[in-house]
């Protein structure tokens, strides 16, 4: 599937990437619903391949969210494969 106008996100995702061969990094995707934050992380995991690990978060639509519930949840999830403090 081909996205329409998301070319300059997918090109600062690839730069991000490029980036994070050196040191690791992290990168959020957030925005309004209905954005196409899903459909543009998608399609970037699809472009990495095995060059990345792949977080995938989101809210439980049964109780009000945390601030940044989501990337902590994971964050702790995958507490044990993350370097440093």
């Amino acid at each position: 599937m081909e996205l329409w106008e998301r070319s300059a996100a997918l090109s600062l995702l690839d730069g991000l990437l490029a980036d994070s061969a050196t040191g690791g990094g992290v990168a959020l995707v957030a925005g309004e619903a209905g954005l196409g934050k899903s459909a543009l992380v998608t399609a970037f995991a699809r472009r990495c391949g095995p060059r990345a690990r792949v977080l995938w978060g989101g809210c439980d639509r049964l109780i009000t969210p945390r601030t940044l519930g989501p990337g902590q949840a994971t964050a702790l999830a995958h507490r044990p494969n993350l370097v440093g403090p």
